[in-house]
C-alpha cells in the first residue's frame, strides 16, 4: 500500500511540473535579454579576445544553428573553449557580455534588464530566429 502511495504521489508530482512547464512561455532572446551597454562592454572584450578568428558575420549562421536550444548551453560551449588559445580565460561576467555582443550584432533588440548568467539564468532563455520589426 505505501509503495503505491509513493508511486501515486510521484507520478501527480511529474504531472504537475510537466503541466507548468508546458503553460510558462520560456522568454527568448528576442525579448530585449541584454542591454546596450552590457553590449558595448562585450564589443571591447570581442576585439580583444574574438576578432582574431572570429568576424563580425560569423555568429548569425551559428545563431540559426542553436534555434531551439537554451542560451545557457551556447554560453558553457563559449565559456569552456574559447579563446582557443586559453579556454575559461575570461571572467563569468566577461563571457557573458560578450554573448551580448554577439546578440547585438545579429540585430537582436536590447532591453532595459542586463543578459545574467547566475542561477541558470541563462537556461531559461532560448535562442531563437530574430524577429524583424
Amino acid at each position: 500500500m505505501n509503495k503505491r502511495m509513493n508511486r501515486s504521489l510521484v507520478i501527480a508530482v511529474i504531472c504537475l511540473v510537466l503541466s507548468a512547464g508546458a503553460t510558462a512561455d520560456p522568454r527568448t532572446v528576442n525579448e530585449g535579454v541584454f542591454t546596450r551597454d552590457q553590449a558595448k562592454a562585450g564589443e571591447e572584450l570581442y576585439k580583444e579576445n574574438c576578432l582574431l578568428c572570429h568576424d563580425k558575420k560569423y555568429f548569425r549562421p551559428v545563431l540559426k544553428r542553436w534555434e531551439g536550444q537554451p542560451l545557457g548551453i551556447m554560453y558553457t560551449v563559449m565559456s569552456t573553449s574559447m579563446p582557443e588559445s586559453n579556454p575559461g580565460f575570461l571572467s563569468e561576467k566577461e563571457y557573458v557580455d560578450i554573448l551580448a555582443y554577439i546578440l547585438s550584432l545579429s540585430r537582436y533588440e536590447p532591453g532595459d534588464t542586463e543578459l545574467d548568467y547566475k542561477d541558470g539564468a541563462l537556461n531559461e532563455i532560448t535562442v531563437e530566429a530574430r524577429q524583424k520589426n
